[in-house]
């Protein structure tokens, strides 16, 4: 990963692509970028990520702010939001302006992923983080995307009033145990926002919330959508699976064939229901 880091690093200071800097060999840095370059080199050799170093972070084409208090967007979640176009584009005719909740927001990546190749759709993004609504709030003003997605600030479910419904619930919340810390990469463990990355001693508590809490926030045949560890994929598949109220619950592997995503369809006629 070094030769990608170095690339990304030198890109970011270019003001051009990673794919570029290749292809553009006969380009020098000025002074003042080479003077800035070297502490840079410094902080990624001392673990921190390069997209707090930079600042940026490249999400399914969008060009993402991120800070040490939000989550950086990996491909993983890519895979997600991709899962949940595609149930968007099964449900076109029936759900022409969908209701999308993502929970958890972070740097905003899945609700302005979803608000840019979805141009339907209504979406809402909450975080109990201020830093993390601040961030998804730049970013969707940077984007052009400020008038395409409510932010709301509470934890979880309570961000939301009692008579709001959604067509889609997507979510990727904290999975890691916290006796898991050892076990990941020292640019995660030491820079990442813990409350981003865990969820308690089995790593479920707060995917928890969200499978119980969801029915009440879904209409009649709307989706959840979650990522989730793959050790405890199964765990969480199970918790629905011949449960009254839930149906077509399945798994998706992520590019490493790993389960990653589960999707499940709320049956049944919900209170409130306007869709």
């Amino acid at each position: 990963a070094a030769r990608h880091d170095a690339e990304e690093l030198v890109s970011r200071l270019a003001g051009i692509k990673r794919s570029e800097v290749h292809l553009r060999r006969d380009r020098s840095l000025d002074e003042k970028r080479w003077a800035k370059l070297e502490p840079w080199l410094d902080r990624r050799a001392a673990g921190e990520p390069v997209q707090y170093i930079t600042g940026r972070a490249a999400f399914r084409g969008l060009d993402l702010e991120v800070n040490p208090g939000v989550l950086i967007p990996r491909p993983e979640t890519e895979g997600l939001v991709e899962a949940v176009l595609g149930i968007l584009r099964a449900e076109a005719a029936r759900w022409r302006a969908p209701r999308v909740l993502d929970l958890g927001t972070g740097s905003g990546a899945i609700a302005l992923a979803i608000a840019a190749e979805w141009p339907g759709a209504v979406v809402t993004a909450t975080d109990e983080s201020e830093i993390a609504i601040a961030t998804t709030r730049a970013n969707a003003a940077a984007l052009g995307l400020a008038a395409r997605v409510r932010l709301a600030a509470g934890d979880w479910f309570s961000a939301l009033g009692n008579g709001d419904r959604f067509e889609v619930i997507v979510a990727n919340p904290p999975y890691i145990a916290t006796g898991e810390r050892s076990l990941l990469p020292r640019d995660v463990r030491d820079f990442e926002p813990d409350g981003a990355l865990y969820s308690g001693p089995s790593g479920l508590q707060d995917t928890r919330v969200i499978v119980d809490g969801a029915p009440r926030y879904l209409v009649a045949e709307g989706v959840l959508a979650l990522e989730v560890a793959e050790r405890r994929a199964a765990e969480v598949a199970s918790w629905l699976e011949g449960r009254p109220g839930w149906s077509a619950v399945r798994l998706l592997d992520d590019l490493a064939g790993r389960p990653r995503v589960m999707l499940a369809r709320r049956e049944g006629v919900v209170v409130g229901d306007r869709g």
